[in-house]
Order: structure tokens, then sequence, then C-alpha cells
């Protein structure tokens, strides 16, 4: 009787520790992996992001970490780590290793406030691009996974470069980021996923 508990303490744990913890460590994965530079962003972060798969146990991963495909089904929840201003936020996941896809948008969303208690980042406006679970090829490398947070511009809303109709292949975030007015991202986080 003891051992599943064990178990799903370490579990638990494991998802705890699991998180970013410092801004150069995720700026020095991101430069290892060459995101910045497929995106074209420049990514000088001032807060952390923090990724969670609402599953049982909560499954939370680091900058770069390996996930596997079934834990990424569930919306995912936000935390910004390190910031005090309330939003709103834009959050944004792409996969730039789409192939003849090109960049894949995997979610689009604003409106997300900031609990400075918490950290927790709430939205309560639909999706422009509802989550859409990474996918890559069967026996393909592992594809990267980006998640990025800006400051919301107050025009963001009215925007019409990004709808719910828009092709998510061939996304372009950085022109999307300068035509509304986002600037840079002010966190983000990735992770790997393969079939």
């Amino acid at each position: 009787m003891r051992f599943p508990i064990f178990v799903a303490l370490l579990s638990l744990a494991s998802c705890a520790l699991a998180q970013d913890t410092d801004i150069p460590t995720v700026v020095a994965a991101f430069n290892s992996a060459n995101i910045p530079t497929a995106f074209g962003l420049r990514f000088s972060p001032t807060s952390l992001l923090q990724v969670t798969f609402p599953r049982n146990p909560p499954y939370t991963f680091s900058s770069g970490t390996n996930v596997p495909r079934d834990a990424t089904a569930p919306v995912p929840t936000f935390k910004l780590v390190g910031a005090t201003d309330t939003g709103p936020y834009v959050i944004a996941t792409v996969d730039p290793d789409g192939g003849s896809f090109g960049h894949v948008r995997h979610f689009l969303a604003g409106n997300y406030q900031l609990d400075v208690n918490t950290g927790a980042l709430t939205n309560t406006s639909a999706p422009i691009t509802a989550w859409f679970q990474p996918t890559p090829g069967a026996g393909n490398p592992a594809h990267r996974y980006v998640f990025w947070a800006f400051k919301q511009s107050p025009d963001f809303n009215q925007q019409r470069i990004v709808t719910a109709q828009t092709y998510i292949g061939n996304f372009n975030l950085s022109s999307l980021a300068s035509q509304t007015q986002l600037g840079d991202p002010v966190a983000a986080s990735f992770m790997l996923v393969k079939q």
C-alpha cells in the first residue's frame, strides 16, 4: 500500500523540479536549440514562463525537455514567474520544424491576466487558435514546440492578421509581433516532442 503513495509523491516531486528556475539557463537552452534565429526574434526575457499540462499528476517541464506526446493532449496552463505587470499578455505556441508546412501555429490567445500572488495567467476569452496537440510525423526527429509570452499591445484584439480561420502553417510569429506592436517576448519555454 505504501509503494503506490511513494510513486505518486516521487512523480509529483519530479514534475515540480522540472520547471525553469533562472533566465540565463533558459536563454542558453534557446540559443543552443537555435530558436531565436529560427523565429527572427530578439530573446531577452524578463520573466520565466512555466507551462503545465493538467494531468494527474500535472506535467511541467523545463526548456529543452523531451516530453511524451501523450502528456501534451490537454490544453496547457501557464504561469509567469518574476513578472509584476498584471497584463494583458499574449501566448503563442509554434513548431518551427514543420517541414513543408513551415512554422506551425499550435496555439494563440490574448487577454491573459497575471495573478501577481501566484504567477498564474488566466484567460476568459476564446483563443484565436485553439490548442492543437503536437503531432510530429512518425519517425521524424523531435520537433521544438516553443511557447512565447508577449505583453499585449492595446490594439491586439482588433488585429485581423490571424483569425480562427487562418491556416496554421507557414506562420510568421515575428511578423505578427511586429505588425501588432507586441515587441519582444517577455518569457518563453520550449519542449521537444516526437511520435
